[in-house]
């Protein structure tokens, strides 16, 4: 069964995290930059040469964090702010199952206690289907943003 709950970002779960963040871009995203771009992206998110320390600082910019566990394995992640997601990311194991769905609607429901009007986000190519699905909708065309492809959206809160 999937437990979900606020992440407290922290020591021993911040290179959890990360792990998951580059594992899951490698395998879904792995075409929608250069080389160069994609390699700068994943550095952020290393656990080879960021610190414990250095990713929890790059964590806590993000004042909403929930995660989705298997017992007690984080098999999913959404980060952000009341008005921006800037991660969501899903063990491609746990693909298909609603995991994505149920994080979205938990980071909406706070946003909107924090007093948001809008989430946008910039998603990547391969989760703009997914974002369409959950009520989002295009606010431009495809763009490149560090040498990424994303695709902005954004849903209104009601």
């Amino acid at each position: 069964m999937i437990k979900y709950r606020v992440i407290k970002i922290n020591r021993v779960n911040a290179p959890i995290i990360a792990d998951l963040v580059c594992r899951t871009y490698q395998t879904f995203n792995k075409n929608e930059g250069d080389k160069k771009s994609i390699k700068a992206f994943l550095s952020q998110f290393d656990n080879s040469s960021c610190s414990a320390d250095d990713l929890i600082k790059k964590f806590k910019k993000s004042t909403i964090n929930f995660g989705a566990f298997s017992g007690t394995k984080i098999i999913g992640i959404i980060r952000g702010n009341k008005n921006r997601i800037t991660n969501l990311f899903i063990d491609g194991k746990f693909h298909h199952q609603g995991i994505g769905k149920r994080l979205i609607e938990l980071f909406e429901s706070h946003a909107k206690k924090e007093g948001s009007k809008f989430i946008k986000v910039r998603s990547s190519i391969y989760a703009t289907n997914f974002y369409l699905r959950s009520g989002y909708k295009k606010t431009t065309g495809i763009r490149l943003y560090h040498g990424l492809k994303i695709q902005p959206l954004e849903k209104k809160i009601k």
